[in-house]
């Protein structure tokens, strides 16, 4: 997998604006403005996973190449479908896919890890197509560099709404064999932001309405299979931060690469 280059990041709260039709169309022709928005984007063709909404996705090494990167994706809110088990219709979704070229998808059809009575798809077959973890969306899904190589070792799902809000963590190497990393301290949430800042996992904010914030540093554990673990340290306390609570933001890092 390509290393990342050095970065200077910045943490930022995005809120969308809503513009009347007027105003789009004044913004959208004005020639004085770059081109941006809708106007750059492109279809692209190929297998696809099915229709959803709220899934997570993330940028990590190939399954069948660890000095590739993919786009990997993770549950979401499809149309409704039967349970693994066939007993129940659901919305949500446990399926695991990734793509090189955000095109051409494949799907993880042998999943393996902890499937756990009371904390995941207990009943579910291990090295199914469906995931140690319950069926959800509006979760967060994040890459994570454990040692400082600038490589990413490990991808994170957290929280969302499965169908209840959350507060679980699973951790996988590979996209493959997911482990259970234990409920996090912060409360059950979905919709919320998450971004990587300096190396560590930021949570912020969601639903039920808050904002508070907490931080994930990612540290080695030989004695857990996955070879880490997830330790958290709440930053902000609820109705500290300047912003007020919310759910179904945004939260990115601007990225500043030096020569």
């Amino acid at each position: 997998m390509i290393p990342l280059p050095d970065l200077q990041c910045i943490c930022i709260a995005v809120i969308l604006k809503l513009t009347t039709a007027e105003e789009y169309s004044i913004k959208r022709n004005d020639p004085r403005l770059p081109i941006h928005g809708t106007k750059n984007w492109k279809f692209v063709g190929g297998s696809k996973f099915s229709p959803r909404h709220s899934h997570a996705t993330c940028i990590f090494k190939c399954p069948d190449n660890s000095n590739e990167s993919c786009i990997w994706l993770t549950g979401g809110y499809s149309e409704s479908h039967r349970t693994f088990d066939v007993e129940f219709m659901e919305n949500e979704s446990s399926d695991v896919w990734w793509s090189r070229n955000g095109a051409d998808w494949n799907q993880v059809t042998k999943l393996y890890g902890d499937f756990l009575q009371g904390i995941g798809n207990g009943d579910a077959l291990d090295g199914g197509y469906v995931a140690p973890w319950y069926s959800r969306y509006g979760h967060s899904f994040h890459a994570l560099d454990g040692d400082g190589d600038r490589i990413s070792d490990v991808m994170v799902l957290a929280g969302g709404f499965s169908p209840l809000p959350s507060n679980d963590v699973w951790i996988s190497q590979d996209g493959i064999t997911w482990r259970f990393d234990g409920f996090a301290p912060w409360p059950k949430r979905a919709y919320h932001g998450a971004a990587i800042f300096q190396g560590k996992l930021w949570i912020m904010g969601g639903s039920p309405l808050s904002n508070d914030a907490w931080v994930g540093t990612l540290v080695e554990d030989t004695s857990r299979d996955v070879g880490y673990k997830l330790l958290w340290e709440q930053v902000l306390s609820p109705n500290e931060a300047p912003w007020t609570p919310r759910a179904g933001f945004c939260a990115i890092t601007q990225h500043r690469q030096y020569p």
